[in-house]
This record gives C-alpha cells, sequence and structure tokens, in this order.
C-alpha cells in the first residue's frame, strides 16, 4: 500500500474514533470492502489546498522563532525549541513515530514536555513515544482519561482550571479554557513571541468542519469559541486538523460559516410544518416522524448553505447537512 494511501486510511479510522494503528495492523487487502460513492460533489476550492507531502510521509516547517508544525496532511501537531528542551503539543497517531522523527531533524533537545490539547485519541493516542516527560493537560482533560484508561494516552502530571503558563527556557506557551467547546477540556494553547494560536477541531482552516461540527459536544460553546479564539492577537493559526496552517481571517470565515448555519438553521426550524410532515408519515412510529421531520429541517438548512459556501470552504456540500442537523437540534433544546 502507498504512503500516501496509508496515511489516508489511518487517518479515516481515527476520525472515526478507533485506533488506527491496531485496526490497520489487523487489517488485510482481501478484507477491505469495495468503496462506492453514490452521490456526485463539487470541486475542492482552492484555498483548501495545502503544501505537498514529502515522501517520507510527513511535513516539518518552522512557523517562527523555534515553533514548528508537523503534519501528514490530514492531522496537525507543533512543537517549540527552548533551548533547555522541546516542548510538544499532541501526539496524533497517524504522524506516529514521525513526530519523534520530525522534531530530530531540526534540533538535538529532548523533549521534556507534553501539552495535550483534549483527551481524544486521534489526537494524543501516540503520546507513550515521549517518556518520562511533563504532561500538562486541563483538568477535565485528566478526568477523561481517567476513565477511558487507555496506556496510549498517559495521565497528565500537571493540571490546571483556567490558564497555565508553560515558560521552559526562552520559550512560553500560554494555555487556556474559557469553557467548553468541542468537548470539555479542549484547551487553546497560544505562543506570544510567535503570535500562533492552536485550537483543535474547532476550525479547519480552508474546509467546512469535520462532520457533526467536528463531533461537538456543546454546540453554544463551539460558536462562542470562535469569538475567544478571535480575541487574542494571533497571525498563524493551527486547527490540528487537514492541509495547511491557517491565518485570522480563516478564523473570521469559519466563525461566518458557523453563524451562516445557525441562521438558516432557525429559519428552517419557523418555516418546516411539523404537522404537515405528520399527516404525510402518521403518529404510530414517532420515532420515525421526528426522523423525517428533523431531516426536512437539516436538508433546508443545507439547501441555504451550500450554494453560498461550495466555492469558499472545501466539502461544504459533503458536511452541511449534518452541521445543520446538529446546529437545529441545538436551537431546539440548548
Amino acid at each position: 500500500m502507498s504512503s500516501i494511501r496509508t496515511v489516508f486510511v489511518l487517518a479515516a479510522l481515527a476520525l472515526a474514533g478507533l485506533n488506527p494503528l491496531a485496526a490497520f495492523a489487523q487489517a488485510t487487502p482481501e478484507a477491505a470492502p469495495a468503496v462506492v460513492v453514490t452521490e456526485e460533489f463539487g470541486p475542492v476550492p482552492a484555498g483548501a489546498a495545502g503544501p505537498a507531502i514529502p515522501e517520507v510521509g510527513y511535513l516539518v516547517e518552522e512557523i517562527d522563532s523555534g515553533l514548528y508544525w508537523v503534519t501528514e496532511g490530514l492531522y496537525q501537531a507543533i512543537f517549540l525549541t527552548t533551548g533547555e528542551g522541546v516542548i510538544v503539543v499532541d501526539a496524533p497517531p497517524t504522524i506516529g513515530p514521525n513526530l519523534a522523527a520530525a522534531i530530530a531533524s531540526v534540533t538535538d533537545e529532548p523533549v521534556t514536555h507534553l501539552v495535550y490539547s483534549h483527551h481524544h485519541a486521534d489526537h494524543i493516542g501516540a503520546a507513550p513515544q515521549f517518556e518520562n516527560v511533563e504532561i500538562v493537560a486541563h483538568e477535565d482533560t485528566a478526568a477523561l482519561l481517567e476513565r477511558s484508561a487507555d496506556p496510549n494516552r498517559p495521565l497528565p502530571t500537571v493540571t490546571f482550571a483556567d490558564t497555565y503558563e508553560l515558560t521552559v527556557g526562552s520559550q512560553t506557551l500560554e494555555l487556556a479554557y474559557p469553557g467548553n467547546n468541542h468537548e470539555p477540556g479542549n484547551i487553546f494553547i497560544y505562543a506570544p513571541a510567535q503570535k500562533t494560536l492552536m485550537l483543535v477541531d474547532v476550525v479547519f482552516p480552508g474546509w467546512a468542519p469535520f462532520p457533526d461540527l467536528g463531533v461537538v459536544e456543546d454546540v453554544p460553546g463551539y460558536v462562542a469559541a470562535h469569538d475567544a479564539a478571535l480575541a487574542y492577537d494571533f497571525e498563524t493559526f493551527v486547527g490540528g486538523h487537514l492541509t495547511r496552517l491557517g491565518t485570522r481571517e480563516d478564523v473570521e470565515i469559519a466563525q461566518e460559516y458557523v453563524l451562516d448555519v445557525r441562521e438558516n438553521a432557525g429559519e428552517a426550524l419557523a418555516t418546516v410544518d411539523f404537522m404537515a410532515i405528520a399527516q404525510e408519515v402518521g403518529f404510530e412510529n414517532p420515532w420515525l416522524l421526528f426522523d423525517v421531520y428533523l431531516d426536512t429541517v437539516a436538508q433546508t438548512c443545507a439547501d441555504a448553505t451550500i450554494p453560498v459556501w461550495a466555492d469558499r470552504l472545501g466539502g461544504t456540500d459533503v458536511v452541511a447537512f449534518g452541521h445543520c442537523w446538529v446546529m437545529a437540534e441545538s436551537l431546539r433544546i440548548d
């Protein structure tokens, strides 16, 4: 299997919430089902494209002043050289040991600190490659990791509630948790000297968010996170996923998209006639009735969203229906 195809398979498994390395090791080409795409989707906008990934399987580039990013094209991590050790933020399994290799390619400093953006395995499941390091995370992340009891996600050694300043040598990262967003404990990671902000699974530069608004657990908090991000003085944005780094404008565009989805979902809730659908479907099966109603609301919202955004954010025509469904449910019940 080619290296780029391997990356896409591993990333798909991780995005699905599976252990990508274990699942991939057990899979065989003969066991893989045929993939059939039955719908037609538009081209990806040019603005979604990122840098080419070298044959080695990963890209490492300096952002500014000792701050680097590493990607295999679908996931992202960053690391910061300090003169007294390296601070790493996240360890995605799809990058795997290539993360340590990327660090070693630019510095001989040892890794001394690892920061978890949040508890999800697809972002920190390769943490064991860094031994005897201080692991910093939000206290909610620590609680979720205790419940998960996953040996590939070691428990943090340092936790915080609101803010934490991590200074090593000549470099500083400012960690903050203004509230729930993607999931409890998902933190803002800010490098003030480099004017770089990392916030994972909220903004996907050049792309519409992952399905269901990045599998969001708190929609109002997710919407508010865009304002919280834009309160920072940053020039470079790291979203943790996909093809490229972002800018302040990317975050502004992402916020515009989310607010547009919210407006369209609200309009759909106001105009789709529940009783008219009930007369067609009947009341005998309430789950069927609500399924048809909620899908109609989501489709109405998506029909208003896709024509405006398909040429601006990659994958909008693929994921807008799910975004609308989740947003409409939040407007109904949150």
